[in-house]
């Protein structure tokens, strides 16, 4: 019989005069006959060694196959089933194995499933041997797709990176955090990072080698994010080498970023050096670059106003101002004006 709903649709049809009261009938009619008949199901079978011979297995391996089966209380199985366990090397053994490893309660597509991401029973032991023990099938599966090996684990462990979680470990592994870059990095004297800390550091390139390479050339004691961002930004050992050169030291990581952000390089350092001006700080040398003065125009302006200091003159020729517009803001022949920040002393 049609539903109640399918013959409010019939009716409504006809009444808005899309089909006829004769069509309409028909319709319902069909409906009936449709839902008169139960859809057929497939039927599985249980499992015999006729059955499971069918599907390529040898007698031994059927017979084998229905014991360890019914040992797991499957009795009855889809023809399609059997096909997939016998293509992917599902056997007796296999499944004797995982029941015996405490996986009682698995169905036969999980079967086939672990069988296809290559998780042998060897491979769980390994992994539970190497501290990962009580996973589930998914994280099983998750673990052999990226590759997570029990050499890796045990070398993690050996590193002291330890109580780590499967999702933990499989990130390290994923972003190369290698129980050698953690020795290293270790030795290189960065300790007790957490997960989140060693992934950053080596995904931004902060490897041991730059950290020692940081600690020669002056800056020590970082934490994990300012070395990130000098990385980032630029502040490499050389950098800072060449920075020191040139006569700019004693700047912390946020007026280095500034500096290489803003284009303030040991080589525009230089430009000026010759100009005698000194007390320059940050602000005034990440003035001068973002405006494009060039050692010439500020030595220019230096020689038609010597009378300015180094400050005024900065804003002088960033600001495009004369001298008389200085007089008559009052900031001219006062020592300048003076901002926060540490004195940039140029030698």
């Amino acid at each position: 019989m049609p539903t109640p709903s399918e013959q409010m649709q019939v009716l409504e049809l006809i009444s808005q005069g899309k089909i006829t009261a004769l069509e309409g009938e028909e319709l319902l009619k069909a409906l009936a006959a449709s839902t008169s008949k139960p859809k057929p199901q497939p039927q599985p079978f249980r499992v015999d060694q006729a059955g499971v011979a069918a599907t390529g297995y040898s007698a031994g391996e059927g017979a084998s196959l229905t014991a360890e089966l019914r040992k797991l209380g499957i009795e009855r199985v889809r023809l399609s089933q059997l096909q997939e366990m016998r293509l992917h090397h599902v056997t007796p053994e296999f499944i004797r194995e995982i029941a015996d490893l405490g996986y009682e309660d698995v169905d036969l597509d999980e079967l086939v499933n672990l069988r296809m991401q290559n998780v042998t029973p060897e491979y769980i032991r390994e992994l539970r041997a190497a501290g990962l023990k009580d996973l589930d099938f998914d994280e099983l599966i998750e673990a052999s797709h990226h590759g997570l090996t029990s050499e890796f684990l045990h070398g993690m462990h050996d590193a002291g990176i330890k109580d780590l979680d499967l999702d933990e470990m499989v990130r390290c592994f994923d972003h190369g955090v290698t129980p050698e870059f953690l020795k290293a990095m270790r030795d290189a004297g960065l300790k007790d990072l957490d997960v989140d800390e060693m992934v950053r550091c080596f995904d931004h390139g902060v490897t041991p080698d730059f950290l020692k390479a940081m600690r020669d050339a002056g800056l020590k004691d970082l934490d994990v994010d300012e070395l990130v961002r000098c990385f980032d930004h630029g502040v490499t050992p050389e950098f800072l080498k060449a920075m020191r050169d040139a006569g700019i030291k004693d700047l912390d990581v946020d007026e280095l970023v500034e500096c290489s952000d803003h284009g303030v390089t040991p080589e525009f350092i230089h430009s000026i050096r010759e100009l005698s001006l000194k007390d320059l700080d940050v602000d005034a040398l990440v003035a001068l670059a973002d405006h494009g003065v060039t050692a010439e125009a500020l030595r220019q302006a230096h020689a038609d106003y010597p009378e300015l200091d180094a400050e005024d003159l900065v804003e002088l020729v960033t600001e495009g101002l004369d001298l008389k517009d200085l007089e008559a803001s009052g900031k001219a022949g006062r020592g300048g004006v003076k901002k926060k920040g540490i004195h940039l002393h140029i030698h």
